[in-house]
């Protein structure tokens, strides 16, 4: 009986971390993909901010 017992735990225990595991993967996946986005939107407003902007001076 504790035979049976500690294999079911170690069935449990070992399903919970595989699914730890999973759900790491999956939040690092995530992660990755907000920091592309991240960057590429810093990219896009970098380059709208190098462009001057032409003002005329209507005291001159």
């Amino acid at each position: 009986m504790l035979d049976a017992l500690v294999w079911v735990l170690f069935a449990v225990l070992f399903v919970g971390a595989a699914l730890l595991v999973k759900v790491a993967a999956a939040l690092l996946g995530v992660l990755v993909v907000l920091a592309v986005l991240l960057g590429l939107t810093l990219r896009v407003l970098r380059k709208r901010r190098q462009r001057p902007v032409q003002r005329r001076h209507p005291d001159r």
